[in-house]
């Protein structure tokens, strides 16, 4: 009985693999405000799971951080999606007060040319999966399927930024000025990610003064070069008659 049982749920969970797809994507723009995006596609199979109470869950969440989760059928499939922009990292923060899916640190380094921000994220989207699977187990499915089903769900995650400015990190992809991590239901390892940026003004002073330095040393090479005119009065001496 209970080998039929192990059997019905690892068929379920083969069934259900790959009905979901996620993806979370942060923008920063030049002028420091970011847009924070993402989409969740379902098909009939897992939609039939999150209906419902789950879906009431994450709706209500998010309205308590100001976003609008819209809803909409493409083909056999059901999409969630939302767009909210920022003016700041700040107000991110502060919004995002009563959805806490992510615990952060962040270190810095200033030198000279560049402050360096060394910043590790533990993703936390099993904070809300006991209210899931309650809602789940509505339907009478197993908690323990739940679970395992939660546990296989992957979202990627991406991070835009204006310019190049990644130093050492742990991201699956890069793509241009885009990462990309895969982060599992399940709490997976942290994100990592070094990012350097500039002090224009520093590199602009240390620049101003490489100049300088170049022209001096072209000027004192042209005027070192310089054919030196002879002494008024210089001449060959006259010899004796």
């Amino acid at each position: 009985m209970k080998a039929r049982i192990l059997l019905m749920i690892m068929v379920l969970v083969l069934l259900l693999s790959g009905c979901a797809q996620g993806t979370a994507h942060m923008t920063v723009k030049k002028n420091g405000s970011l847009d924070l995006a993402f989409s969740l596609l379902l098909d009939s199979r897992a939609e039939a799971l999150v209906s419902g109470s789950v879906e009431k869950l994450l709706t209500d969440k998010l309205a308590a951080a100001g976003i609008e989760l819209s809803k909409t059928a493409s083909g056999k499939s059901t999409k969630y999606q939302f767009l909210k922009s920022y003016a700041s990292f700040e107000e991110l923060q502060a919004s995002g007060s009563s959805f806490d899916i992510v615990e952060a640190k962040v270190e810095t380094a200033d030198k000279w040319l560049y402050t360096r921000y060394d910043v590790v994220a533990q993703p936390k989207l099993n904070a809300y999966s006991e209210e899931i699977i309650d809602g789940i187990g509505s339907l009478s499915v197993p908690k323990s399927l739940v679970r395992l089903l939660m546990g296989s769900f992957t979202v990627d995650f991406k991070l835009t930024l204006p310019y190049n400015l990644y130093g050492a990190n742990n991201a699956a992809e890069q793509d241009g000025n885009t990462l990309t991590w895969h982060i599992s239901l399940a709490d997976s390892e942290p994100l990592r990610l070094a990012v350097y940026v500039p002090d224009l003004k520093n590199i602009a002073i240390a620049a101003g003064g490489l100049i300088l330095i170049v022209a001096i040393i072209i000027a004192s090479f042209i005027r070192s070069r310089k054919p030196r005119k002879p002494q008024a009065g210089a001449g060959p001496s006259a010899g004796a008659s």
